[in-house]
């Protein structure tokens, strides 16, 4: 029992770090577009920052699938790689529809899968909430 929770532990910290770095880069990204953020006109400049922060949390997600997916795989949980893919995504996103079951005796990995999944959700929702307001604000010349 203490294993799994110290490696879902591990997987889901990794998984945090990595929307981390990537919301990192994102911030650093929109810096350097800053100035030509700032000039006329806006709704198109809009329309690509939304496409950015859209892709940032789909490979957010997709990485967060894939870590957990590849160790299923590796501790042979599922027997191919596209069930474990599967059963991460469904966890992953909360859905838990049930077609394809974690064995008992690891099922506070596929708990742990969720948990991650639901972290990582909030911290996409503030990402492209806090995205879209600072380039609303940099268009419009007020202060952060």
């Amino acid at each position: 029992m203490f294993e799994q929770l110290l490696l879902g532990s591990a997987i889901t910290l990794v998984s945090l770090v990595g929307g981390a770095v990537l919301w990192w880069v994102l911030n650093e990204v929109l810096l350097f577009m800053e100035p030509w953020l700032r000039r006329p006109p806006y709704p198109a400049k809009s329309l690509l920052v939304i496409f950015m922060v859209v892709f940032s949390t789909m490979a957010m997600m997709t990485f967060g699938v894939w870590l957990w997916a590849i160790v299923f795989k590796q501790m042979s949980i599922f027997g191919t790689l596209e069930e474990a893919v599967y059963y991460s995504l469904v966890a992953y996103t909360t859905l838990g529809i049930g077609d394809v079951a974690i064995p008992t005796d690891k099922r506070l990995l596929g708990g742990m899968t969720a948990a991650n999944g639901f972290l990582m959700f909030g911290i996409m929702t503030a990402m492209v909430t806090d995205t879209l307001r600072h380039v609303r604000r940099v268009q419009h010349n007020l202060l952060d």
